[in-house]
């Protein structure tokens, strides 16, 4: 009982914890960018090469930059509004639920309309035609999509992929997939030009060869002509 006594502390003050962290806008910022990072990394992304992250705070840019082998650029937005959900999962007031729940889907709106903009859709800078917002909690993310269609069907619309923690994985393993394709058929070109290359010193060989052969007849011949003379 003194273990679960413990454990049950424990819990409380991590439940509590993340309680702070998801009722402050920029923590729950950070929040949403670490796991995106984490998961990144997971999936074997190195930063620097694979993909950026955004430097410093502020400003309407992408949090993060997803490059494919043809750095064609897949953009992440990590700052999922869900404040107002919170709330409205806090109180038992029905009037105030469906105040927050309103709430929730201006606030959600409002943030497609920003990365809509052209610092994260534009494929004349080379990105593809469309942003990926990441949302942290798998639980918010089948909340949309399961009490909340006509918001992430509009954010289809306008060419934003909503993402939680598996689906974002699953888009990851993708792009991996394709940086591996793309060595693979780089190591095949390589191959195919060693393969050429062999083949025309071969025909240089055979060339060569040949002359080898000529010249030995020649002088087979001119042996046996000095020999029948003496």
């Amino acid at each position: 009982l003194d273990e679960y006594k413990k454990i049950t502390e424990q819990l409380s003050v991590s439940t509590e914890n993340l309680k702070k962290v998801l009722s402050n806008n920029q923590l729950r910022g950070q929040f949403g960018e670490q796991v995106a990072e984490d998961l990144l990394k997971m999936a074997g992304f190195v930063p620097g090469e694979t993909y950026t992250r955004q430097e410093g705070e502020g400003g309407s840019r992408p949090d993060f930059t997803i490059y494919f082998p043809d750095k064609t650029k897949i953009n992440v937005d990590a700052k999922f509004p869900y404040s107002s959900l919170q709330k409205m999962t806090e109180t038992d007031d029905t009037d105030l639920k469906t105040k927050h729940m309103k709430q929730f889907e201006i606030d959600v709106k409002e943030k497609i309309k920003q990365v809509t903009t052209r610092e994260y859709i534009n494929p004349e800078e080379r990105t593809v035609d469309f942003v990926i917002l990441f949302i942290p909690n798998e639980m918010i993310f089948s909340f949309i999509y399961d009490k909340m269609p006509h918001i992430w069907q509009d954010a289809l619309e306008k060419k934003v992929v909503f993402a939680g923690p598996f689906s974002f994985t699953a888009i990851l393993r993708m792009v991996k997939q394709a940086y591996d394709n793309f060595r693979i058929q780089e190591n095949i070109y390589k191959i195919v030009g060693h393969v050429q290359s062999v083949e025309r010193e071969f025909d240089k060989f055979t060339g060569e060869f040949d002359k080898v052969g000529i010249k030995i007849q020649q002088l087979q011949k001119q042996y046996s002509d000095v020999s029948t003379t003496r």
